[in-house]
């Protein structure tokens, strides 16, 4: 099991760390504690259009595989990391398409009605 929360802390600062260089210049907070030790695999980001983030996230417009995220309101993007599975790659691959998404401004081709899930 430690190795598992050892891996879990080592991705979460991975996203933390892209967070701080990518995502922190396109007006994204950190809604989770930096201290690993007062979090868990679950790293929320914070962003003015995190619902239709996330809605670009699960239904990309372009042939992007699917980042299924967690939306809860009022603005926060939640990224589970599953250490038995989730690679180092992956954490990567969703923060850029986060940057992408919002560098682009893609989230204006999505509507800002909430539905019941997202």
């Amino acid at each position: 099991m430690q190795h598992l929360r050892n891996k879990s802390i080592g991705q979460s600062e991975y996203l933390i760390y892209l967070w701080e260089t990518l995502l922190k210049p396109l007006n994204f907070g950190l809604g989770s504690p930096k201290n690993a030790n007062h979090r868990g695999s679950h790293i929320s980001l914070r962003h003015p259009e995190a619902y239709r983030i996330c809605k670009a996230l699960i239904h990309p417009i372009d042939n992007s595989p699917k980042i299924i995220p967690d939306f809860r309101e009022p603005d926060n993007i939640r990224l589970g990391i599953a250490p038995l599975y989730n690679t180092y790659e992956e954490i990567f691959f969703a923060v850029k398409r986060m940057e992408k998404i919002v560098g682009l401004k893609l989230y204006n081709s999505y509507s800002n009605k909430r539905e019941v899930v997202t």
